[in-house]
């Protein structure tokens, strides 16, 4: 080997120790830079973020009690539904509101209070008889169906289903009834009531069964 290929040769290595001793200086400072950096904004948001979440939280485990119940309904008590009634206290605090407030202000308030109750005993007794007229198609529609159909087991298996809705949907009226019969007890007892204050509203109706018209 010459002089000149020896020169060469030396070169070449000097560059190629050169090259290998920058990449590692380099690389430390490289991998460093890769990593995230957390500022200081960026925790302060995440913390809102987590204060706010947690009122959230709090704020949906809020149970409703009684007390809210009563007060969201007005000012006059709520008409028990089981038990002993409590149309005598319903109708002393009609008399105790109507003494500190106007004759306008206390029948909006029995109003406000009869429509809620009205309202169930109008639905009461509607669902008392959609399901009885129902039950009257279902069983003269089936009886039509057998007769006509001629397959025993499928009318057999027909007439099964249609007892047991039977049995559901008179369970659910016997229900109806209960409350029907609560809720115009009820109104009759009050309307009653409210005559020793001079408090006759002639809206003051109560539903009966028949075609759901007003007493």
């Amino acid at each position: 080997m010459g002089a000149r290929s020896q020169r060469i040769l030396i070169q070449l290595g000097c560059v190629l120790a050169i090259g290998a001793g920058a990449m590692a200086h380099s690389s430390p400072s490289s991998a460093v830079s890769t990593q995230p950096q957390t500022s200081a904004s960026d925790q302060s948001v995440a913390g809102a973020v987590r204060d706010s979440r947690a009122q959230k939280a709090a704020h949906a485990k809020k149970v409703f009690t009684d007390e809210d119940m009563d007060a969201a309904t007005g000012p006059l008590p709520k008409l028990k539904m089981d038990g002993i009634d409590n149309t005598d206290q319903i109708i002393s605090e009609v008399g105790n509101y109507k003494k500190t407030h106007t004759p306008e202000q206390t029948e909006q308030v029995v109003h406000d209070w009869y429509d809620e109750y009205d309202n169930q005993l109008a639905a009461a007794i509607r669902d008392n008889l959609d399901r009885q007229t129902l039950m009257q198609e279902n069983q003269a529609n089936g009886y039509d169906l057998c007769r006509q159909g001629g397959d025993y087991e499928k009318c057999a298996n027909r007439q099964m289903s249609e007892a047991v809705a039977a049995r559901n949907d008179q369970s659910t009226m016997a229900r109806n009834n209960a409350l029907i019969h609560r809720l115009q007890n009820a109104f009759s007892k009050i309307r009653s009531g409210m005559f020793q204050y001079n408090l006759r509203y002639s809206w003051f109706k109560i539903r009966t069964t028949n075609n759901i018209d007003s007493l």
